[in-house]
């Protein structure tokens, strides 16, 4: 077969005039010759195309054995052929296509395995299984419930015990409480302060209501003291600077006001036998001793309904106001014509 060597080919006139001049140098490489379509051989399009047959290789398996047919053609008295798991290789093969495959995971930008840090708790391990022990008999049963009611038993014991002594404790707590408390009567005093502020201003003397409040509750506890004192009917007069409130202003009383009433002949008066009254009546099952500064005789039935109750009542009054009634149902009475001198104002 003769080789033919491809040649520059020919240009025209008008390529020849712009063609690149060629370089110096060594020589071009040779081309092969162009084949035209119409120097092929014709092809015969109704003949089917051949296909490559693909040559199988045999894999080393063994052949399957029929082992329940050998097992039925096995004599009575040899034992039948056990099957081995080469028996079953294509179905585990089988389930070994349909199992998924597994993926494996990618180390890139980090995200394989991570490795285990420093100071990391380790993974617990698994225990072992439980291995099935025999049952119990029921003396056995009987014996460990016996044994567990006992230790309930001494454990509820303790809790009782401990409870006691904390009830206990309380018991003791509050008795001494108690008696702490009942060790100083409970005293609450009264004071009609018109009815001393009169009789005190008749003797010229101004009384200090604190240092006579200091002397009625000495050694007592003291629940209250109320001063009951009328005030002028004018709105626009300080409270502070009223006759019978700036008395008892600095000083622990209560101060109960009501105004003056003025009556057609020009004089004015302010009762307050009601206010007492219900006041000490509604205190007296919470109070010891009450001290009652007043000679008024209207309030000898208050002192006797407040004596029944088991309440020790002492009247504190001016001799020449005192009513001879109310001195003899108190259970103690006291004259302040005999302390002026202790109860003065000091200047």
């Amino acid at each position: 077969m003769v080789r033919f060597f491809g040649k520059p080919r020919k240009t025209s006139g008008k390529t020849a005039a712009t063609a690149t001049p060629a370089p110096s140098g060594p020589a071009p490489t040779p081309h092969r010759r162009t084949v035209k379509i119409s120097e092929l051989p014709a092809v015969d399009a109704a003949a089917p195309a051949r296909k490559t047959a693909r040559k199988r290789t045999a894999t080393g398996r063994p052949p399957r054995r029929d082992w329940a047919a050998e097992a039925a053609a096995t004599p009575a008295g040899v034992p039948a052929p056990v099957p081995t798991s080469l028996a079953f290789a294509e179905a585990e093969d089988v389930a070994d296509e349909k199992a998924p495959a597994k993926r494996r995971r990618g180390t890139r930008g980090g995200r394989g395995r991570k490795r285990p840090t420093k100071g990391a708790p380790e993974a617990p391990e698994v225990p072992a299984a439980v291995t099935m022990t025999e049952p119990l008999t029921l003396e056995q049963a009987v014996a460990q419930q016996a044994v567990a009611l006992e230790s309930f038993s001494r454990e509820v014991s303790g809790t009782l015990r401990s409870l006691q002594t904390a009830v206990a404790d309380l018991q003791r707590t509050s008795e001494a409480a108690s008696a702490a408390a009942t060790s100083r009567p409970r005293v609450a005093l009264f004071v009609d302060v018109p009815n001393v502020i009169y009789a005190a201003e008749r003797r010229g003397v101004t009384l200090d209501f604190g240092r006579m409040l200091e002397y009625f509750t000495r050694n007592r506890e003291l629940v209250r003291a109320s001063a009951y004192a009328p005030i002028s009917d004018d709105p626009q007069a300080k409270l502070e600077n009223q006759r019978f409130v700036q008395h008892f202003i600095g000083h622990p009383y209560r101060i109960v006001t009501k105004p003056l009433k003025r009556f057609a002949d020009g004089s004015m008066k302010a009762n307050f036998d009601i206010e007492l009254a219900i006041d000490i009546l509604t205190m007296s099952d919470r109070l010891d001793v009450v001290v009652l500064m007043s000679g008024d005789g209207d309030f000898r039935r208050l002192v006797e309904l407040v004596a029944s109750r088991g309440v020790r009542v002492e009247v504190v009054a001016f001799g020449e106001t005192a009513s001879a009634e109310l001195k003899t149902v108190a259970d103690l009475y006291v004259d302040l014509g005999q302390h002026v001198e202790e109860f003065r104002v000091k200047k």
